[in-house]
């Protein structure tokens, strides 16, 4: 298995340098609104659909700067790369050259371990956030991750709102509101940022855009921004989390 994955690192690490802080991403149900539970859905939106989860290009796009290096480390095959590509170039998400995508039979826990192992092995970050869903295999994967590894956060889409592993790093999330008020409280993104993420989230939002159909939306809101309320201490943070809350509320009760 190391030997299948040696030409994809050497691909992947000549276009990276080093950086202090490692994003390491996946795409589908992540930040693309694919439903990848459902088969024919899945190809569909795989294959044609551009459809981002709203405010997540914000999010990184704040994330983006010179000591931050993204990556996207993808489940889909590699023979629809240039979807891919468009995908993250037609919503403006930041560091799109630094895309992976499985090769081969390997499977997805397999290849995505493996990648995320070179990656951090080579670039030796001082922070590691890594973002899946759990529509697969995002929190095992990460969750293996960080016990070999000092993590800064693990943020995981609740698609189907079902059982994580049993690891204080991991937080769920619906919103990406909700990852930039706990990054705000880590020291890794300001209360403009979080203002300007909240902003892109109400204003791109459809009901879509927010909680996949049929699958998790919480018509009562997230309480985890209810928590979060009562953590930050600047008054536009507090704001940004009540406008997200209704958000979220007026998209699911539709």
């Amino acid at each position: 298995m190391k030997v299948a994955f040696l030409s994809l690192s050497v691909l992947l690490f000549s276009n990276l340098g080093f950086a202090k802080t490692l994003v390491v991403s996946d795409i589908d149900d992540t930040i693309k609104v694919t439903d990848v539970l459902n088969k024919a859905n899945a190809v569909k939106n795989g294959l044609f659909s551009k459809k981002a989860f709203s405010g997540m290009n914000e999010l990184f796009n704040e994330f983006n700067n010179s000591d931050t290096i993204i990556t996207y480390v993808s489940g889909s095959p590699t023979v629809i790369k240039e979807i891919v590509d468009n995908f993250l170039e037609d919503n403006h998400f930041p560091q799109k050259e630094n895309l992976t995508l499985k090769k081969g039979k390997v499977s997805t826990y397999d290849y995505k371990l493996a990648v995320i192992r070179d990656q951090i092995a080579k670039m030796n970050p001082d922070k590691i956030i890594l973002l899946g869903d759990d529509t697969e295999f995002d929190p095992e994967v990460y969750n293996t991750i960080s016990k070999e590894n000092k993590i800064e956060s693990i943020y995981i889409r609740a698609v189907q709102n079902r059982k994580l592993p049993n690891n204080a790093k991991i937080i769920n999330f619906i919103s990406p509101v909700e990852i930039a008020a706990n990054e705000l409280l880590k020291g890794n993104l300001s209360g403009a940022s979080l203002t300007k993420i909240t902003n892109a989230f109400v204003k791109q939002a459809e009901n879509s855009q927010i909680a996949i159909k049929n699958r998790y939306c919480p018509i009562e809101g997230r309480s985890q921004l209810e928590e979060l309320k009562q953590k930050v201490s600047e008054q536009s943070a507090i704001d940004s989390l009540v406008l997200a809350q209704e958000k979220i509320i007026k998209a699911c009760r539709k």
